[in-house]
């Protein structure tokens, strides 16, 4: 079977194209040359090619700038995060700074007060008068105080340069007060970011320089402190002492006195009161052991004094029957407002020191003493006031029978001693009950 297949004249016919008119210039014809319209294919490539080439060159030089922008972004963000960093490293020297400028200074308070202080004590003429033993060894701490606060002083890295570098600090927050972010309102750039670096980071360099300095020396003046502290305690102990070898070495001197030098001693031998530790207890101290010593010579003479031979007998019999408490005397031409005509005296306690007790006189009961028993009764009846400070007869004054009724415990006591008459009390506050008689009497 054959099939037949339409002649060319039978082939159908299409209009011209583009493609079958050749184009200007364009070589169509000639052994082996390209079929029609492959010439213009390859023109149209080349042309899409060139016309491609300026494209790829603007999109890497979009990425390079991509690259570049975000480049430039990461170091803004860097350079802030180093500066926030610096500012907080600043902050927090400043703050160091801060606390050993506040420590320095109280310190240098503290100083400046002791040195004046001791300084007044070792230029009193009270010092001067005593023995180098006593006085030397302070006199050297004082000095050698003195010399540390001077070299403390004058350091330049004190108060004031402290302070003056403290001044211009910025916000010690070290919060970051302008924008990060690039385009950003208040944007840094990130070249003035790591100078601010820069600067803060040289500026805590200082600020931790000055706050070594600061605690060095505050270290310093407190060791100088506690040094001369060392050395006062000693020196005022030793002052103490003395005063106490001048009370056992003055017997005879009254109790009074002995008790004012007393307090003043423990005030000289207490460390915690080293506030007081001046001139003024230094001259103090000094005038009490003299009052003392010259009360122990008065007394002396005025027991050697015949004149006085009546006195002396009075007070001899009042500490005889005082059960130990010690007796001081006062004479005196009246006494609770009574005089010539009279028979009067007083008495005032003190529990403290052993116990002891002022008895006050009139001088009629020098006069009377050998003629009228109402004399000696009425002595009695102090020296029963008296009685109150030893603890067995304290607690019969406080018990129901006397209720602390000073007056009728000294009546009752005088009569239980063997003097019922009016010079006992009896006169001036009544006659006490047998009852209280028999209670003052196991006062014994």
């Amino acid at each position: 079977m054959s099939t037949d297949l339409p002649g060319p004249a039978r082939l159908p016919e299409f209009p011209p194209t583009a493609l079958d008119e050749p184009a200007e210039g364009v070589h169509t014809a000639g052994a082996g040359a390209a079929p029609d319209g492959i010439d213009d294919l390859e023109g149209t490539a080349g042309a899409r090619r060139r016309a491609r080439r300026p494209l790829l060159v603007a999109g890497v030089s979009l990425a390079a700038a991509g690259v570049l922008a975000g480049a430039f972004w990461g170091w803004s963000v860097f350079a802030r995060a180093q500066a926030d960093e610096a500012q907080n490293r600043l902050s927090s020297a400043i703050a160091e700074q801060s606390s050993a400028e506040k420590a320095f200074d109280a310190r240098m308070r503290s100083v400046d007060g002791q040195l004046g202080r001791v300084q007044s004590v070792v230029a009193a003429p009270e010092f001067a008068a005593q023995g180098p033993a006593q006085a030397e060894p302070f006199r050297s701490a004082v000095a050698a105080f003195a010399s540390i606060r001077e070299t403390v002083a004058a350091h330049p890295d004190s108060v004031a340069a402290a302070a003056a570098s403290e001044a211009g600090a910025p916000p010690a927050t070290g919060a970051p007060t302008e924008s990060s972010a690039p385009g950003a309102e208040g944007y840094t750039p990130p070249w003035q970011l790591m100078a601010e670096t820069s600067e803060a980071d040289a500026r805590a360099a200082r600020a931790t320089s000055s706050t070594e300095a600061l605690v060095a020396d505050t270290s310093a003046a407190a060791a100088a402190e506690k040094a001369l502290e060392t050395a006062e305690t000693a020196y005022f102990s030793s002052v103490a002492a003395h005063g106490r070898d001048t009370i056992a070495a003055s017997a005879l001197s009254t109790k009074a006195l002995q008790v004012a030098l007393t307090r003043i001693i423990e005030v000289a031998d207490d460390p915690g009161l080293r506030l007081s530790h001046d001139a003024a207890l230094l001259a103090s101290i000094a005038a009490a052991e003299r009052a003392v010593a010259d009360s122990a010579v008065t007394e002396a003479a005025e027991a050697a004094d015949p004149a006085l031979a009546v006195r002396n007998e009075i007070e001899a019999y009042a500490r005889s029957i005082s059960r130990g408490v010690t007796l001081d005397f006062v004479w005196a031409a009246e006494v609770s407002g009574r005089g010539e005509g009279w028979l009067s005296g007083t008495a005032e306690m003190w529990d403290g020191d052993g116990g002891w007790a002022t008895i006050s006189l009139n001088f009629p009961v020098e006069e009377d003493w050998s003629d009228d028993d109402n004399a000696r009764a009425l002595v009695t009846h102090e020296v029963g006031h008296a009685q109150v400070v030893r603890p067995g007869c304290r607690s019969l004054f406080e018990g129901p029978a006397f209720a602390q009724d000073h007056e009728m415990w000294a009546t009752a006591w005088a009569i239980s001693q063997g003097f019922d008459l009016p010079g006992a009390g009896i006169e001036a506050y009544g006659r006490p009950s047998d009852e209280q008689i028999a209670v003052a009497a196991q006062c014994v």
